[in-house]
């Protein structure tokens, strides 16, 4: 299953065989926006295990993802569509930095955003360029955006008799993440 799911995000090395991270058609990714903390260059929004990003700053990173999406399918994704944000789950809590109204990103995410859903996997974790952060339009004009798909989750083969011993072959097979709509996916790469 751990494979399984790595080639969900990854594909298979060697084969036409893509993941959600990995795919050749999906569009470049954008940096974050600058952080004060960091003299207004680009930077992460934890540094260290602190949450060095501001409230503002963080909720701009997304709006600016969200923007980018908005670009990319020519305005066919709007704010009420049903979006995933996918991230590790220490990116994830930066998503609970307050503001100075003492109300947190989420908070305002899931206002601006009423379909909004929050997804978290290790894989997003620690690339060579930092945490990954991927906004997900699920859905356009009813096709979905994408699927991960597999021959078969599990399969056990015949039972083989030894003499004092019995062997028994698993199997499964994947195709990976199959993204019908690469342009509804915007990557943000360094937070």
């Amino acid at each position: 299953d751990k494979f399984q799911n790595n080639s969900y995000f990854f594909g298979v090395a060697g084969l036409q065989n893509y993941g959600l991270l990995n795919d050749p058609a999906l569009l470049p990714a954008i940096a974050p926006g600058p952080k004060a903390y960091n003299t207004n260059s680009s930077g992460p929004w934890i540094t260290n295990g602190q949450i060095t990003a501001t409230a503002n700053e963080i909720y701009a990173d997304i709006q600016n993802l969200f923007i980018q999406l908005v670009n990319q399918s020519d305005g066919l994704i709007e704010m009420d569509s049903k979006l995933v944000i996918a991230m590790s789950p220490a990116s994830s809590a930066a998503l609970t930095a307050t503001n100075s109204f003492n109300v947190n990103v989420m908070d305002l995410l899931k206002k601006n955003f009423p379909n909004i859903r929050f997804e978290t996997a290790m894989q997003y974790a620690n690339t060579l360029a930092g945490n990954v952060v991927q906004m997900i339009c699920e859905t356009i004009e009813a096709q979905e955006t994408g699927m991960c798909a597999f021959t078969e989750k599990m399969r056990a083969h015949a039972i083989i008799r030894e003499t004092s011993s019995f062997k028994q072959k698993k199997s499964q097979g994947t195709w990976g993440a199959i993204i019908f709509q690469p342009f509804a996916i915007a990557t943000m790469v360094g937070v």
